[in-house]
């Protein structure tokens, strides 16, 4: 994960998720790198929800109308 991807998810996760996710989200801000990725293998179903992969980030398709 980039660090434009990493502000993405963290700016969802304060925006949709509860206060531990939201303060998951400032811990990921703030880690170094180590302690970052510790952070990351820990919770990863917060990454599948509000990471690079999620549905969050993935483009809207318009529809017909």
């Amino acid at each position: 994960m980039n660090s434009s991807q990493l502000f993405a998810m963290t700016a969802l996760m304060e925006t949709y998720g509860g206060t531990f996710v939201s303060s998951i989200s400032q811990a990921l801000r703030y880690a170094d790198p180590v302690n970052r990725q510790k952070l990351l293998d820990a919770f990863p179903d917060l990454v599948e929800k509000y990471g690079p992969n999620s549905q969050f980030m993935k483009p809207k398709e318009l529809m017909e109308v």
